[in-house]
């Protein structure tokens, strides 16, 4: 079995997502609140036939890589996602009417060494912003997933070959 990441086929459809809530408000602090963010993430992934690649969740925000079938279908997508995340979140807070979000920000992915970049810049951000030590330590991203299916060979083997480097930093706020 090869440790190596697969080749991937872009034929300029995967975008890294990044979405800010309102002024940065840890909105998404509590577990309840990421659980149902992902939870709802996943509805929208099956209804809109995404595929999502990788994803992660912080207090404050969220970075998802996804393929989309035509990009058109992304505001319609935040749109239905975000008003049902809102909802609840707003009733979980007594807040009734706020606003959650501020944006959502996509960024096209051109090449290889793009996505697998994004895939690991994504499982790193917990670390990154100081949530945890180590990106294993994370609950809330797709990188529990990977170890369970993929191993941490096939892991340690992806960020190796394609590193996080200063060119990222934009990609988070």
């Amino acid at each position: 079995m090869s440790h190596h990441p697969p080749h991937i086929y872009l034929n300029n459809t995967w975008y890294i997502i990044t979405v800010a809530t309102l002024n940065h408000a840890p909105h998404l602090a509590e577990p309840r609140a990421k659980q149902y963010l992902r939870d709802h993430i996943q509805k929208r992934v099956a209804e809109f036939k995404i595929s999502l690649r990788a994803w992660v969740i912080l207090d404050n925000h969220y970075h998802l890589l996804l393929k989309t079938r035509d990009g058109m279908s992304l505001p319609t997508f935040f749109a239905r996602l975000h008003g049902a995340v809102s909802l609840q979140l707003n009733r979980w807070a007594n807040c009734y009417g706020r606003q959650v979000w501020r944006n959502y920000w996509d960024t096209l992915i051109r090449d290889e060494i793009g996505y697998w970049t994004r895939f690991n810049y994504i499982h790193n951000n917990p670390v990154k912003h100081g949530y945890v030590k180590d990106t294993a330590s994370w609950m809330y991203s797709s990188y529990p997933y990977y170890l369970r299916t993929k191993g941490a060979d096939w892991l340690q083997d992806c960020w190796q070959r394609y590193p996080v480097v200063d060119h990222l930093d934009g990609d988070d706020f």
